[in-house]
């Protein structure tokens, strides 16, 4: 006779004590600090409901697109090449996965002072200059544009991204009206890109967190208009810390440690910073760092 088997009710009173503790106790990662200050694991608190959320900046365009375009067969190259021409991603997909729309397209367009804009797939970006859309078809047809630019963008479902084979064109440099495109030209610009890593105080660009609780300087922080570099190393420094991180143009962040194992290529901190187009201050959850002690002795 087979024997039943029975829970005990101590059982069930422990089991759902661990999921009560799973969804309301802190989960915290521990640290290994190195003597520079530079961490390889830095500590994680995941507070649920506290600081949830994207804080990068977010964009809105003030005009609508130019049109849903497609590339003509007959063309024999993509003139939507402009990004490839920089040796950068083409297409771009921020590092994030999950912030493309058109605003963000239309500025990493416009910081590399191209002309257009284009947004596909729902989460792809890419740049072209004055002859961009030489190769592409605007389609007029309701119907051909409802099937074709079909996609919502990842970032923000509100807008359309294009489609499988379809793009939606902006105009980067007139589309979002309170930015402003360098006024620097391109060759300059990416000379600033290249060299900074000669700056000795420059640490890197790297990935950062949209959670509050998970930033990747989580000291303190400010967002000016008027920001530059000095202003953001004047500032951490003036508090305290050793580090100071610069990101999406007007934010400054500031810590005594970091992460190192989140580094990404310099085309991620793209963005002149608002307050000086002769410098570059981060990108969209990417921040620019550099070591703010001792400054006020440089």
């Amino acid at each position: 006779m087979q024997k039943q088997l029975t829970i005990s009710p101590i059982f069930f009173i422990i089991a759902a004590l661990s999921v009560w503790l799973l969804k309301h106790i802190s989960c915290e990662i521990t640290t290994t600090t190195k003597s520079n200050g530079i961490i390889l694991n830095k500590r994680l608190l995941h507070d649920p409901g506290e600081c949830v959320g994207n804080l990068t900046r977010r964009n809105h365009p003030s005009a609508d697109p130019l049109g849903c375009y497609i590339l003509n067969s007959s063309f024999h190259i993509d003139t939507l090449d402009g990004l490839s021409n920089l040796n950068f991603s083409d297409p771009y997909k921020d590092q994030d996965g999950n912030l493309m729309d058109p605003g963000l397209c239309i500025i990493h367009c416009a910081d590399y002072l191209f002309k257009f804009a284009a947004l596909t797939n729902g989460n792809k970006c890419r740049c072209g200059n004055n002859t961009g859309l030489d190769a592409y078809t605007k389609l007029t047809d309701e119907s051909s544009i409802n099937k074709t630019c079909n996609l919502k963008c990842v970032g923000n479902s509100s807008y359309i991204c294009g489609g499988k084979d379809g793009y939606t064109v902006y105009d980067a440099l007139t589309s979002i009206s309170s930015y402003s495109a360098p006024t620097i030209d391109i060759n300059k610009k990416l000379e600033i890109i290249h060299n900074l890593n000669k700056n000795v105080r420059y640490k890197g660009c790297y990935k950062d967190s949209p959670y509050c609780n998970q930033r990747f300087l989580n000291g303190t922080s400010e967002e000016v208009s008027s920001m530059t570099i000095e202003s953001c190393l004047t500032y951490c420094w003036q508090k305290n810390y050793t580090y100071m991180g610069l990101e999406i143009g007007s934010q400054c962040f500031c810590d005594n440690d970091y992460d190192n194992l989140t580094r990404l290529s310099v085309e991620e901190c793209s963005f002149s910073c608002e307050g000086n187009n002769s410098e570059i201050c981060g990108g969209p959850l990417a921040i620019s760092i550099y070591n703010a002690s001792n400054y006020e002795e440089a």
